[in-house]
This record gives structure tokens, C-alpha cells and sequence, in this order.
């Protein structure tokens, strides 16, 4: 009699244990799941500046012939000179817009601007990030005409002389 209790019991857990199991499976097939796509909004970034029209920044930018520094948080890394400018971002919530067919190396880890050119996604195989300088929020660096001045929102670099230029964030980014 007690070896048929046994058996019971037994039984009596296992179902209980089967039963536990259903209740807390996911009902999602296992595998990968679809990811949906993040688009960028540029709303918070507010509209671009006119061409000539230098950031707003609480201090005057400091003057530099070149410079690679990171935002305080790490995320961002860009260089700076007299041609351009580019940073790179480690996380972020968007995804950039498709790479152009000609563009066989890393493509949208970044934004650049150079000369008197519109901004763009950056299509390397190096990167910019590990700078060993950081760029504290509040303060701007200029090289030229080119002006990045780092915020607690994004980091903004753009050519003053022809308005041209991005904000990049973890959030968000905005070219103009």
C-alpha cells in the first residue's frame, strides 16, 4: 500500500511540475524575433540654424587646429579639424537610412561634415571614438569655420560658414 502511495505522489508531482511549466512558458515560438525598425525623430533637436549662425554656447569655443575627444558619457567620439568633423556613436536608438550601394565598409556608426557639403552618415572602416580628451557639457571646440560643442542632450559640430552640420544622441540624430 505505502509503494502505491509513493507512486501517487510521484505522479502528483510530476503533474504538478508539467502544469507549472505550461503556465510559465512563453507562448512565443523559440527562435529570433522580428525586430521592428526605430526611426529617428529630429523634433526635439529643433530646427537647423542659419547658415552663419554659430551654436548657442555659454562660453566662447575654444580654438584648436585639431582635436579627437569624447562626450562626458563615452557614447560619442569625434574628430575635429580645420576640414570637418565626424563623430561616431557607440549606442543608439535609431537606425540609419540604408547604406548607398557604394558603401562596402561600416556604414551609419556615424555622421560627418566636411568642406561646404551637406552632413552624412559616415561609410568607414575606422572609427573616431577613443579619444582621450572629453568634451564637458556647456563647453565648444572650433577648428576653422567647424564648431562641435558638446551638450547633455547631443553633441553638435557644424560648419558656421556655410550652416551645415548634425547633432548626434543616443536617441535621436538631425542633418542639415
Amino acid at each position: 500500500m505505502s509503494a502505491a502511495r509513493g507512486w501517487a505522489g510521484l505522479v502528483g508531482v510530476i503533474t504538478l511540475m508539467v502544469a507549472l511549466t505550461a503556465c510559465s512558458a512563453s507562448p512565443d515560438p523559440v527562435g529570433p524575433r522580428p525586430t521592428t525598425q526605430v526611426l529617428a525623430t529630429n523634433a526635439a533637436l529643433g530646427d537647423a540654424p542659419p547658415p552663419g549662425a554659430a551654436s548657442p554656447s555659454p562660453q566662447p569655443p575654444e580654438k584648436v587646429s585639431e582635436a579627437n575627444f569624447v562626450s562626458p558619457s563615452g557614447n560619442i567620439g569625434c574628430y575635429l579639424d580645420k576640414s570637418g568633423a565626424r563623430c561616431d556613436i557607440v549606442r543608439k536608438n535609431w537606425q540609419p537610412p540604408p547604406a548607398p550601394a557604394d558603401c562596402d565598409l561600416d556604414w551609419g556608426s556615424g555622421v560627418s561634415v566636411h568642406q561646404a557639403e551637406e552632413a552624412t552618415f559616415t561609410c568607414a572602416g575606422d572609427t573616431v571614438l577613443g579619444g582621450k580628451e572629453m568634451l564637458a557639457y556647456g563647453k565648444s571646440l572650433r577648428a576653422g569655420d567647424f564648431l562641435c560643442s558638446s551638450d547633455s542632450k547631443a553633441m553638435r559640430c557644424e560648419n558656421t560658414e556655410s550652416g551645415h552640420g548634425f547633432t548626434i544622441a543616443i536617441e535621436q540624430y538631425n542633418l542639415f
